[in-house]
């Protein structure tokens, strides 16, 4: 008999580190998960910063490009200056 209650208690003991074991690892699954949710806001910010730093790398490049050639920024001012124009059209038809 005694020795039945000593296996009872041995079972008793296990089942409640297991229980607490069991606690544990869903304190540190929730703690994980919100790390998770935080490493991925953070991805998802740089991601749109790299997006952002892209686009204007490539209108740096297209500024260059630009600027440092005298007929494309003539060719550009004479597309400018012709969408003006049709701008200017434009209104004079929508005025009368």
């Amino acid at each position: 008999m005694a020795d039945l209650k000593i296996l009872i208690q041995n079972i008793k003991l296990k089942a409640e580190k297991i229980v607490e074991k069991n606690h544990r690892l869903l304190d540190d699954n929730t703690k994980l998960n919100e790390k998770i949710n935080l490493l991925q806001r953070s991805i998802d910010i740089q991601r749109e910063t790299i997006k952002d730093l892209e686009e204007k790398n490539k209108m740096l490049k297209i500024a260059n490009s630009i600027s440092s050639d005298e007929e494309g920024r003539k060719a550009l001012k004479q597309k400018i200056n012709s969408v003006i124009r049709e701008i200017d059209k434009s209104m004079s038809l929508l005025n009368d």
